[in-house]
């Protein structure tokens, strides 16, 4: 006796289910929550609709289900590790407030030129026969050379905004870097900076970012905040 072939389950949702040996495709701009109820709605439609006598192997089908299971298990956890990472930025953020208004010490290779010039600060390891420092524009050429102090310790850099030929740098963010020799042609090391009063915070790819000045600068990379000395008027 002939036996009459499964009848395939109509369209849940407007969603098609396709049948052809068990394995089932979905289509459709569902979230995972619609999909989840709709991967149920179509399994018992199947359950409903298939041959007795030839049932329809639903292994594949609960493979998905399983999967879809899993993924919104995952979806819910990254949900609240986001969640986690926010509250701890906005800690962060918060924290990072009380430098406003305090002059630090940064590390940085870059520089801010402005109305008076520009200032950075330098350190030797060891005392060296000569120090050269070189000013850089954005494509990274060289446009002024200054030579500086050679005794081990901090120093400072100030740059008058002119170019070596003596003409007008435009202002703006340049590079500096810092070279220092011994007598020997041995480069001793070195570290550079800024220093400079904190203008406000922001955050910047999970960052906490610090303006000075016209410099963003992390807040990894500060190295000391320097307490100003308040001056109290004499009486008489």
């Amino acid at each position: 006796m002939d036996t009459q072939a499964a009848q395939a389950p109509a369209p849940v949702n407007g969603v098609t289910y396709k049948d052809s040996s068990g394995s089932g495709s979905l289509t459709g701009g569902q979230s995972i929550n619609d999909t989840f109820d709709m991967f149920l709605k179509l399994l018992t439609t199947q359950l409903k609709n298939q041959d007795p006598l030839e049932p329809t192997d639903n292994t594949e089908f609960v493979n998905q289900l399983t999967q879809f299971t899993q993924t919104e298990a995952g979806l819910n956890t990254n949900k609240k590790l986001d969640s986690l990472i926010a509250l701890q930025s906005n800690t962060q953020l918060t924290s990072a407030l009380d430098y406003v208004g305090k002059e630090v010490k940064a590390d940085s290779i870059v520089l801010s030129l402005g109305d008076s010039g520009a200032d950075a600060i330098y350190g030797l390891t060891a005392n060296a026969a000569k120090t050269e420092i070189k000013i850089l524009n954005s494509e990274g050429k060289t446009v002024r050379t200054l030579q500086g102090q050679t005794s081990a310790g901090q120093h400072e850099i100030h740059w008058d905004g002119k170019d070596d030929n003596g003409n007008d740098m435009e202002k703006g963010i340049y590079a500096f870097s810092v070279v220092a020799k011994d007598s020997k042609e041995k480069v001793i090391q070195t570290a550079q900076g800024i220093q400079g009063t904190v203008t406000g915070v922001q955050m910047s790819n999970g960052n906490v970012i610090l303006n000075i000045g016209e410099i963003e600068a992390p807040l990894n990379s500060v190295q000391a905040v320097i307490q100003k000395q308040s001056t109290t008027a004499e009486s008489s």
